[in-house]
């Protein structure tokens, strides 16, 4: 027996254009926003990086002070993505480090760390903001970002002026360029994982 269009309605159904504002966005809208969202997460890292380079013993900001460089190359490839995608396009560099700087104000550690187990929370969180890094990576290579086909819509874009990064991507490298992007957030974590355990081993006993 066929169902009434009254008793198709309960507790988890919705009027039509309601039903159609709740249904999640879908193809490029989604990546944008997914994007965005890294894009500051990445703000976020590279100054809780900053944080750790201060905190960690001299020998280890020799191992770390490299990952700043990695950090802007990959703000800087998000944001190139993102405005290829996007319509609206990617904020600047200075509004993203700015949130980023505000997002922080209440870490209790300043740019010079010492206390051992502030130490081992920054570690902490960085790897796991390193962690969600890899995996957006890996998953942006096996989507539609990666096709050929749809390669054109993240290609050369001229830096914007709060850009310092001259290189662009070209249609074809995205694929390559995301999966380089995975194996270095890789590394990262690994790095990471090892100071984090080294730490928190010194601290606990």
């Amino acid at each position: 027996m066929a169902r009434s269009h009254r008793s198709m309605s309960g507790p988890d159904q919705f009027p039509g254009s309601r039903a159609a504002a709740l249904r999640p966005t879908r193809g490029r809208s989604a990546t944008a926003m997914y994007l965005r969202a890294h894009l500051y997460g990445a703000a976020v890292g590279r100054t809780i990086l900053d944080r750790c380079i201060s905190a960690v013993d001299p020998a280890d900001r020799k191992r770390l002070a490299p990952l700043r460089a990695q950090f802007e190359g990959e703000i800087a490839t998000t944001g190139r993505l993102l405005t290829g995608i996007s319509p609206v396009g990617a904020p600047g560099r200075r509004i993203v480090r700015a949130s980023a700087t505000i997002a922080l104000a209440s870490l209790p550690a300043g740019p010079i760390v010492r206390d051992p187990l502030t130490r081992l929370g920054l570690l902490e969180s960085l790897r796991t903001l390193v962690v969600a890094k890899r995996s957006m990576w890996e998953l942006l290579a096996e989507s539609w970002v990666a096709d050929a086909a749809d390669a054109a819509v993240v290609d050369a874009r001229a830096p914007g002026p709060d850009d310092n990064d001259d290189n662009t991507m070209l249609p074809g490298d995205v694929r390559s360029l995301l999966l380089a992007l995975a194996d270095q957030a890789r590394s990262q974590e690994s790095l990471l994982e090892e100071l984090r355990r080294g730490y928190g081993l010194e601290l606990f006993g």
